[in-house]
């Protein structure tokens, strides 16, 4: 699956792609889940190759706020497990 977490006025500020409980710990991410579990967004996809290609989708049309072209807290463009971080921490 592909997960968003939202802000309290609906926006996502984070794109994931996950299985099992991932999308609600915040455990291995660089920003904190939303403490209240109906701002998390499950979109369940077919096969791991479309919940990643989701995931770029989204990011891309939402944009990221570390490159100044949108509202997202994600520091890659997604597709990658784990993510590659380009040499951030």
């Amino acid at each position: 699956y592909t997960y968003l977490w939202l802000r309290e006025d609906g926006t996502p500020y984070y794109v994931g792609k996950g299985s099992g409980r991932r999308a609600f710990t915040s455990k291995g991410h660089v920003v904190h889940r939303p403490l209240d579990d109906s701002r998390i967004l499950i979109l369940g996809r077919g096969s791991e190759v479309e919940a990643f290609k989701t995931e770029i989708e989204l990011i891309r049309n939402w944009g990221r706020k570390d490159l100044g072209t949108g509202c997202l807290r994600n520091l890659t463009d997604g597709g990658e497990n784990p993510p590659s971080w380009k040499g951030k921490k």
